[in-house]
């Protein structure tokens, strides 16, 4: 197996194991009735906010993909194996866990959210580690950005009042499927 490979495969158990861990609190909390205990969000939340979250991340994923036809940068992308699925699925869960959940207690509000959600996005979109010289590299880093907001939101709206990172995940899981599914119709899966 080559590198990319054994990287995808492991991305994808590590998100493969935290889901599996978030789950588990979150039948011992309904069950037990308790408070949450390690994970964070481990919450469900109203259907209303799974679909608003998807819908947003999608939405914002054809925005990107307009503006990469309408300024001519679509060539510009890079080149992904196919196996690459994998470590998209996996980085779905490891990142809201991360950003939306361990850095974003459920408890923040006004100033200190704001905060949260622009720093956060801002971390979030430079680790995406995208070639800022390029103009398809500045264009995925904003999208990354708004991206990250977009997720904070789906944890930290009305629409969730438990702050469950369930819409998260799903938001994000979508954001990741529709860019695989875009770069594949364009022939940039290999």
């Amino acid at each position: 197996m080559d590198r990319t490979t054994v990287e995808a495969l492991l991305y994808f158990v590590l998100g493969a194991c935290v889901l599996a861990a978030w789950v588990g609190e979150y039948r011992q909390r309904r069950i037990k009735n308790s408070g949450e205990l390690f994970w964070p969000g481990t919450e469900s939340a109203p259907w209303a906010a799974y679909f608003v979250a998807a819908a947003g991340a999608l939405l914002i994923t054809i925005a990107e993909a307009n503006v990469e036809v309408r300024y001519e940068i679509t060539d510009q992308q890079s080149v992904l194996p196919a196996i690459s699925i994998l470590a998209l699925i996996g980085a779905s869960i490891i990142e809201e866990v991360v950003f939306r959940g361990f850095t974003a207690p459920s408890h923040l509000t006004g100033p200190k959210l704001l905060g949260v959600i622009f720093v956060g996005s801002l971390i979030f979109a430079l680790i995406h580690d995208f070639d800022l010289k390029s103009a398809s590299g500045r264009s995925s880093t904003i999208f990354a950005f708004l991206t990250s907001v977009w997720l904070y939101l789906a944890r930290f709206n009305p629409l969730n009042p438990s702050r469950s990172l369930l819409p998260c995940f799903i938001a994000h899981t979508v954001r990741n499927l529709a860019v695989f599914g875009i770069k594949w119709s364009e022939g940039f899966i290999s």
